[in-house]
């Protein structure tokens, strides 16, 4: 018996000899093996969250463009918010909710000879960044820039915001609104209303996809391209996304299509459902909308006859005399 007890002891301590010696020569190897850290894959803030913006040039400018002209700055739009969050947070309450201050960063105009036919936010305010970018970053709020592409391109515009440095900033959204954009033959913005190609819409995700990714951005990039003229609607209004059933899914890119225009209740839904019908287009992940509020600047009834309130928004109570949302929104627009 104490044979056999010898015999196993001094097997166990030759192999702890050979086990401390390959320990040995393994730490002294400059050929250690190392696992690479997977790379970290940027998140999509609309998977988790919805996005309430309120629409205008400026704070304290042309309220007529838009509720946001109304509020003298971001203390004043916080206070008048609150009522908006917490409706919508009943009404979608397994996400979080954003708001963003949705800026006419570049307005259509009426065309002079060798220029875009476009009025840049620059023109007004000298540092975008510091006087909206950055303190809504501090406030956890996202700010949209918003073109209205005039005789510019898609690529152009989101080129231009990349070159002012504005896209590295995470809480930056980017927005085409095709209605204004002109060309030759159209020289005035909005008559007939503007189309732009699927296309441009691509190359401008390319675009951003590439941005994110060579830049190690933590986030997408949200891109909302609106729209009220579309054939699965062929209400006589142009398509203003050309060929939109070849528009592609990136992998750093949340595309929103979002339903413009004002009108009847009935209308407007109608249009939403069948302009972010992901049966018909099922590249269509997120989805958002605007609603037009009358205002005392704008006398010509360009605004929503009613708005839709916060129920008929998120599908829990039908449009007048229409049908409900068929889909809550992941954007919710405010002008």
């Amino acid at each position: 018996m104490r044979q056999k007890i010898s015999f196993h002891l001094s097997c166990i301590v030759y192999l702890a000899v050979i086990l401390i010696s390959v320990i040995r020569v393994n730490s002294q190897s400059p050929q250690t093996l190392q696992v690479a850290p997977k790379p970290v894959q940027p998140v999509s803030v609309l998977s988790d969250n919805t996005v309430f913006t309120v629409y205008g040039l400026a704070f304290n400018v042309a309220p007529i463009l838009g509720h946001l002209g109304s509020y003298k700055g971001f203390d004043d739009m916080d206070k008048d918010i609150q009522p908006w969050i917490r409706d919508i947070k009943k009404r979608h309450d397994k996400k979080g909710i954003i708001p963003a201050i949705h800026l006419i960063y570049a307005m259509a105009i009426p065309c002079k000879p060798n220029d875009d036919c476009l009025l840049y936010l620059e023109g007004r305010i000298k540092d975008l960044p510091g006087t909206y970018i950055e303190p809504a970053a501090k406030r956890g709020w996202m700010v949209v820039l918003d073109t209205q592409i005039g005789k510019s391109s898609p690529v152009q515009q989101v080129k231009r915001i990349i070159e002012k440095g504005y896209l590295k900033y995470e809480n930056v959204i980017v927005a085409l609104d095709p209605e204004f954009r002109v060309h030759a033959g159209r020289e005035r913005p909005g008559i007939p209303i503007g189309t732009i190609k699927a296309s441009q819409i691509n190359e401008v995700q390319q675009m951003m996809d590439s941005y994110v990714r060579n830049n190690k951005l933590p986030k997408k990039k949200i891109l909302i391209v609106h729209q009220f003229g579309d054939p699965n609607v062929n209400d006589g209004v142009p398509f203003m996304i050309e060929n939109k059933k070849d528009l592609r899914v990136y992998d750093n890119v949340d595309l929103v299509i979002d339903m413009d225009g004002f009108g009847k209740q009935a209308i407007k839904v109608t249009k939403y459902n069948k302009i972010t019908d992901s049966n018909v287009y099922p590249f269509i992940k997120f989805r958002g909308i605007k609603v037009f509020f009358p205002n005392k600047w704008e006398k010509r009834g360009h605004y929503d006859k009613p708005p839709l309130n916060p129920d008929q928004i998120f599908g829990l109570e039908p449009a007048q005399k229409g049908p409900k949302m068929q889909a809550k929104p992941d954007v919710l627009i405010i002008a």
